[in-house]
């Protein structure tokens, strides 16, 4: 039955949480931006895929929030009504702890199969999409980044391009070209020529009137021969397909190479929907405060303890990683201390009575 207070807690809880959580993606987005905006200027992104990348990294970013945000939501929620004296009035009608929990389910349980969906399936999927777009545009900003006057290297190095100059139409004057093959090395150089991309996403700058030069550095036997056109490729991008990322491994892929690497991954994932359910369960004896402790109650030892706790996550992450510690310890050591410390807060604010009250009831 959804009663009174259950309304009263998920509808404050919803409200502050919406806010919370759009006032952090807006900053953590931001500084993204930022970064992303400065290869844009350098030519390495173009404009369209900038906004694409700004919304899988929104996708990637309200993941990783939402923790937090829930966190920050309850304490801010529960800590008013401890200060307006509402839960001494909830008390006093036999709502205690439990209750309270059982209305903090309704926004809580969304919440946290939200998160699971976010951080399991669109997470990955995000960074799966925005390393493609990274991988497409720097390879196509070869094309776009060629400044005259200077070697333009691209195709990680094997193929090194210099024009003297270059007009808006992309016509050059005075060209060098310099190519690492399987069989030795070549150089060519132009009079003019021009930059040229097909359909097939396959580039191609275009010499005339020039000569090229092929052969083994430190060996004599150069083949000379002058052409009127000649043509040299450009590799796509999809000719280069790099592994993916960790971060952009799905989680399936994860569970079947079962490498440390892939399990500390797999972790970090799992840490988001199992984050919101530990913060939540935290979050209630830690917003108990006096109404004279202040508006803030206590929100800088609850900013400790995450801090602390996002710390020791990346900590066991990483030592699962290098096999330092084995893979029950890193998956459930951090969440076992946040159940301590919710236990221990219980017990000094309610006293061992209620331990023993509901050890009584549970048997």
């Amino acid at each position: 039955m959804f009663a009174v207070i259950d309304r009263m807690v998920a509808s404050e809880l919803a409200k502050t949480l919406f806010a919370i959580l759009l006032v952090l993606v807006v900053i953590i987005v931001s500084r993204k931006f930022l970064n992303i905006l400065a290869k844009a200027i350098e030519g390495e992104v173009s404009g369209d895929t900038l906004f694409q990348l700004l919304g899988l990294k929104t996708l990637s970013a309200t993941a990783v929030l939402l923790p937090p945000a829930t966190f920050m939501a309850i304490l801010t929620v529960i800590g008013r009504m401890y200060r307006d004296h509402e839960m001494a009035i909830l008390a006093s009608a036999g709502v205690g702890a439990s209750r309270l929990y059982r209305a903090l389910a309704w926004m809580a349980v969304p919440v946290f199969l939200l998160s699971g969906y976010l951080a399991l399936d669109v997470m990955p999927w995000s960074e799966q999409k925005a390393q493609a777009l990274m991988k497409k545009d720097e390879e196509s900003a070869d094309i776009r980044g060629i400044k005259p006057g200077r070697f333009n290297e691209f195709s990680s190095g094997d193929t090194v391009l210099y024009a003297e100059s270059m007009d808006d139409d992309n016509l050059m004057t005075n060209m060098f070209v310099q190519r690492r093959l399987d069989n030795g090395t070549e150089v060519t150089i132009a009079d003019h020529g021009h930059l040229q991309h097909t359909g097939l996403d396959e580039y191609f700058v275009v010499l005339n009137d020039g000569r090229r030069y092929q052969g083994k550095p430190g060996q004599a036997d150069y083949i000379v021969s002058e052409f009127g056109e000649y043509a040299v490729r450009i590799p796509g991008p999809e000719e280069e397909a790099a592994e993916l990322k960790r971060e952009a491994k799905s989680t399936l892929e994860l569970i079947r190479e079962w490498t440390p690497k892939e399990l500390a991954e797999l972790q970090k994932r799992l840490a988001v929907p199992l984050g919101v359910v530990f913060l939540t369960l935290l979050a209630v004896p830690l917003a108990r405060v006096a109404p004279r402790r202040g508006p803030y109650g206590n929100v800088f030892t609850a900013f400790l303890i995450y801090v602390v706790y996002e710390n020791l996550q990346k900590i066991s992450q990483g030592m699962l990683m290098t096999g330092k510690i084995p893979l029950w310890l890193s998956y459930s050591g951090i969440y076992t201390v946040l159940t301590a410390i919710t236990l221990g807060l219980f017990l000094k604010n309610l006293g061992f009575r209620w331990f023993i009250h509901l050890f009584k009831r549970s048997a």
